[in-house]
């Protein structure tokens, strides 16, 4: 009884070990990293870097606008009577 029940684990290792295997190996199908290309065409170059410049502004206002918001709500949670000290991080 021991030696079936040894022998059948064992399979099931094996077995387990070759899945594995199998699961790891790359596709060729998929492209791997990512794929930039450059436009030659200067007009979109400028375009797209003042695209980019503009979005990165977006970010900021966005995070500045979040960070007064927070400051706010500290700011009424303190003047509360019935605020209980609670942390905020």
């Amino acid at each position: 009884m021991k030696l079936r029940s040894l022998f059948l684990f064992g399979a099931g290792v094996l077995t387990g070990l070759a899945i594995a295997r199998k699961m790891r190996e790359d596709d060729p199908q998929i492209i791997h990293g990512p794929t930039t290309t450059t436009s030659t065409n200067p007009t979109l170059r400028v375009v797209s870097g003042q695209a980019q410049r503009l979005a990165d502004r977006a970010g900021l206002a966005s995070l500045s606008a979040i960070r007064r918001a927070r400051g706010a709500i500290r700011e009424r949670l303190g003047d509360d009577p019935y605020y209980d000290g609670a942390a905020w991080s």
